[in-house]
């Protein structure tokens, strides 16, 4: 096998055979790499075969083979480890190609994130006194001005900036009384699927606030024909059980694999 460097353009075709192959779709931490990564194409006998993207710390983020090279799947995924460098690897737990190589390789691991794609009915009662009011540039110095955790959901003002005008993003009041903010970012814009992201104003956590905006940002995603999706760090704990509050059940994780 052959393994050329190549433009995100060249792989296209491939990387929607590839999202469309996983179980459940794609993490929105790992998509935000894919702009700024190195992509990789694989030839036999000229015949491309599939693709590897790695970023810029030597991390393995997509790992794809066509079906009709999957026997051999093994071997180019030693090749790809060995020829590109890769000190480690990301790996959402339902992608079964990239999972299994990586267990195939016997290689150590961590925990990274907790995904969440299912939910079902809230452990606690929507309160209708949380009202929702959509972001416009005129925003952005207020959300600017908060707490440095906010930095959680966006890093720069030109990303916010961006978020605000391409995406949904939404700040949220309780009796006039700033409460927090949102976010529906969508995870590709080829599919439907969308990332819920929050953030509490720091003197209103613990009471289930977080849980009470990701309702309100569920069901305007679903009132969008969206299919709402969001995780976060493994360590996290609070953040899982405001998550979890609201509905939203894990039976994935983000899976860090090392090569040394």
């Amino acid at each position: 096998m052959k393994i050329t460097k190549t433009t995100i353009d060249k792989i296209a075709k491939f990387r929607i055979d590839y999202l469309n192959s996983l179980s459940e779709f794609q993490e929105l931490y790992i998509e935000l790499m894919i702009s700024d990564s190195d992509y990789f194409i694989f030839q036999v006998d000229n015949d491309v075969s599939g693709y590897a993207i790695r970023n810029n710390d030597g991390v393995l983020i997509e790992f794809y083979v066509s079906e009709k090279y999957i026997p051999e799947s093994d071997k180019f995924f030693r090749q790809v480890l060995k020829d590109l460098s890769i000190r480690e690897i990301y790996c959402k737990s339902f992608d079964s190609l990239l999972l299994s190589n990586c267990l195939l390789s016997s290689l150590s691991y961590s925990l990274l994130g907790v995904l969440y794609r299912d939910y079902s009915d809230a452990r606690i009662k929507k309160d209708s006194e949380i009202k929702m009011k959509k972001a416009d540039y005129s925003s952005i110095s207020f959300l600017q001005s908060q707490d440095d955790s906010i930095k959680e959901l966006f890093e720069t003002e030109e990303q916010l900036a961006d978020f605000i005008q391409n995406e949904n993003v939404f700040l949220f009041y309780k009796k006039d009384d700033f409460v927090g903010c949102g976010m529906v970012l969508r995870t590709n814009f080829n599919w439907d699927y969308c990332d819920l992201g929050v953030w509490v104003e720091p003197s209103k956590r613990g009471n289930s606030v977080g849980s009470q905006i990701i309702l309100n940002l569920r069901e305007f995603s679903i009132r969008e024909d969206l299919i709402p999706c969001c995780g976060c760090a493994i360590d996290n704990i609070a953040s899982q059980k405001t998550i979890e509050k609201s509905g939203f059940v894990s039976k994935y994780k983000l899976v860090n694999f090392r090569t040394k």
